[in-house]
């Protein structure tokens, strides 16, 4: 069997990463949505904003009851195997959501995204890490790349259908025809085994000191929680809020998360938590079109661009036997908040938006301080190669 760790091998697999890559782009068109046709989707079901944030938790329950039992899952039955159930799963959301009868069955099918999100995850992000041993980090922040994309073009897919008078519904069941044909894709794919040991050991960061899981692993579980809640908040409330109070129609407001995703593929360090923070502020304090379009840009920017997926392949380095469970108990935290946050943030929505945008601050802050330390533990915890290609690396390190 060819070793995943090997040049031959990673090339090998590019097949499989490109399948990988692209069931990403459709995640993240699946985690908004429910956000971007909530104004439809309310007068389908004849509820309020509240009632849809209360379906969208659904996704969060979903994947929290799940996230760790398929992180078992993938390391038993292999990486293929939760990705082809993960887009089955994503098939039934699509094409299930439109000819819902009731908020009951859209909830239960929120829940089957929620679930599709963890297997996707769980069988994803060790996948490419053991595609690209050598470059996990970078692999798996375009997964992220792939997310941001999805977001970025599904806004605009649904303005079109709303401005054209079209219906909501061609923005379900088009993802879902793609997903179809994606699962075929999958099956014909070939895919790393998930041992993750071999000859890149050398080229890779070594440990000199045992990382400890009440240590590094507790901040990591908050960072965890407070990065996905930061974008969480502005993916699905920005455009709320830019039309309750930045003065811009539904139309222009679902636009703001197409620059929001813009904003997150283009950079990721510690330091953007402090842009994140003084970012929310703004938003807060001073709403306008230009400043929820350049607010949702720059919160992208920080929050989202690739620190979640950092902090991903830093925690599977840290406890490289594990990776799947390992990413299963991080993104597990993501599910918690992808629960409890549309749940906090929909009951603070019935007092004002502007609530909702003052706990993306909170949120943020918490973000920077809990980056800013895991970023320290890394290099006590880690020797860098003399060969570390990556800019700054044996700077810090090795001091």
């Amino acid at each position: 069997m060819t070793k995943p760790n090997s040049a031959a091998g990673s090339t090998s697999f590019l097949v499989a990463a490109i399948g990988i890559y692209v069931a990403y782009f459709l995640h993240g068109a699946s985690v908004i949505a429910l956000a971007q046709n909530m104004s439809a989707l309310a007068e389908k079901f004849a509820t309020d904003s509240a009632g849809i944030a209360y379906l969208i938790s659904g996704i969060g329950l979903g994947r929290l009851v799940t996230i760790l039992f398929f992180g078992a899952l993938s390391d038993k039955f292999g990486r293929r195997s939760m990705i082809l159930l993960g887009l089955v799963l994503y098939v039934l959301f699509f094409l299930g959501i439109p000819y819902s009868p009731n908020l009951t069955i859209a909830f239960i099918l929120a829940f089957c995204v929620g679930a599709a999100n963890s297997a996707i995850d769980t069988g994803g992000y060790p996948a490419m890490i053991e595609c690209f041993p050598k470059a996990s980090s970078s692999a798996v922040i375009l997964l992220k790349a792939m997310v941001s994309f999805g977001q970025m073009l599904y806004p605009m897919c649904v303005s079109f259908l709303m401005v054209s008078g079209l219906w909501y519904g061609w923005a379900f069941i088009v993802p879902g025809a793609i997903l179809i044909v994606l699962s075929l894709f999958i099956i014909k794919c070939r895919f790393p085994g998930t041992s993750g040991s071999g000859a890149a050991g050398a080229d890779v960061p070594q440990m000199r000191a045992k990382p400890k899981m009440m240590l590094e692993g507790l901040v990591a579980v908050v960072f965890g929680v407070c990065a996905f809640s930061t974008f969480y908040v502005v993916a699905v409330w920005m455009p709320r809020y830019a039309a309750a109070f930045g003065g811009m129609t539904e139309a222009e407001s679902l636009t703001t998360i197409s620059y929001y995703s813009i904003g997150s593929l283009v950079w990721a360090m510690p330091l953007n938590g402090l842009i994140a923070c003084v970012a929310s502020a703004v938003l807060y304090l001073y709403p306008s079109p230009f400043v929820c379009t350049a607010g949702a840009f720059l919160i992208g920017f920080s929050a989202a661009g690739g620190i979640l997926q950092l902090g991903v392949a830093v925690m599977a380095e840290f406890f490289p036997d594990s990776k799947a469970k390992v990413t299963s108990v991080y993104m597990m935290m993501g599910g918690l908040a992808n629960f409890v946050i549309p749940l906090a943030t929909g009951y603070l929505s019935q007092i004002s938006i502007r609530y909702v945008i003052l706990l993306d601050f909170g949120l943020a802050v918490l973000t920077f301080l809990s980056a800013i330390y895991l970023f320290k533990r890394y290099y006590a915890v880690f020797r860098i190669p003399q060969n570390d290609l990556r800019w700054g690396e044996r700077a810090v390190a090795n001091k």
